[in-house]
């Protein structure tokens, strides 16, 4: 895929569960690799704790109703669209 309507083309195929993971996804960013860890989640230490905060300040996206309700409303207005064509 070269073009901005090729990748869009290419996004619209995507089931809405798709394209929600595709959306989160991108909102993440670049995945950082982690080391492997001895971490015992059964024992608490305070380098648990600290990569549990580290997580929990992570970067992430919050659950945004509106931003589901319009991507659920395009998926619904592009079928109705496919169906009458």
């Amino acid at each position: 895929m070269s073009t901005v309507t090729e990748i869009k083309a290419a996004i619209e195929t995507l089931s809405f569960k798709e394209q929600f993971e595709l959306a989160d996804w991108l909102r993440a960013g670049p995945g950082i690799p982690h080391e492997p860890s001895d971490l015992n989640p059964e024992e608490d230490t305070p380098e648990l704790e600290a990569e549990l905060l580290k997580a929990a300040d992570g970067p992430f996206a919050p659950f945004d109703p509106a931003e589901l309700r319009a991507i659920g409303e395009r998926v619904i207005r592009d079928r109705r669209a496919a169906q009458k064509a």
